[in-house]
C-alpha cells in the first residue's frame, strides 16, 4: 500500500482519539503518473472513512436525542415541547431526530444481542447498518460473522442475504 492509501486507511475514530489530526492526504487530480485504478481505489479508501465517521457520528446523536427526549419526558411538561424546542434550537428535523434515535437503538440492539462488537461497527455503509438492524435474526448474526473478519458490508450484500 502507497503511503497516501496508508494515511487514508490509518485515520478511525480511535486513531483520532489518540491525538491524530482529520487530515489525510487524497491523490493529485493532476498526477497522470497514477494509473486510474489506483486512484480510485484511493477515493474510495478516503470515502469509507467518511462513511464510517458519519455512521458513528450518527450513532452518538442518536443516543444524544434519546436522552434529551427521554429527560424532557421524565421533567417536561409531558407534550414534548420541550424537546422540540430544542430540536428547532438545532435546525433537526423531528423525522431526522426520530430516524437517529432509531440508528442508536439499533446499534445498542446488535451489540446487546453479541452480533456486533463496537469495532464491527467500522465495517458497514450506513444504509447496510440500518438494513442489518431489520434484518432477521439470522441474517444479522450472518452479516455479523463477516464483519468481525474484516469484511466491508453495504446494503446490497444484506439485502442480498436477507432475501437469500
Amino acid at each position: 500500500m502507497d503511503q497516501a492509501s496508508q494515511s487514508v486507511a490509518q485515520v478511525t475514530p480511535a486513531t483520532l482519539n489518540n491525538g491524530h489530526s482529520l487530515e489525510f492526504q487524497l491523490p493529485d487530480p493532476e498526477d497522470d503518473l497514477i494509473p486510474e485504478f489506483e486512484f480510485q481505489q484511493q477515493i474510495d479508501q478516503a470515502w469509507q472513512v467518511c462513511d464510517r465517521f458519519d455512521l458513528q457520528t450518527d450513532i452518538w446523536r442518536g443516543r444524544i436525542l434519546k436522552t434529551v427526549r427521554d429527560r424532557e419526558k421524565k421533567h417536561g411538561e409531558g407534550r414534548g415541547v420541550g424537546f422540540l424546542n430544542w430540536l428547532k434550537d438545532r435546525e433537526i428535523s423531528k423525522s431526522q431526530a426520530y430516524g437517529l434515535i432509531e440508528l442508536a437503538n439499533s446499534a445498542d440492539t446488535l451489540l446487546e444481542s453479541g452480533c456486533l462488537e463496537p469495532e464491527d461497527v467500522n465495517q458497514f455503509t450506513k444504509r447496510a447498518f440500518v438494513e442489518t438492524a431489520q434484518a432477521a435474526p439470522e441474517v444479522q448474526q450472518m452479516i455479523g460473522d463477516t464483519a468481525r473478519k474484516g469484511d466491508r458490508i453495504t446494503r446490497r450484500e444484506v439485502r442480498q442475504l436477507s432475501d437469500d
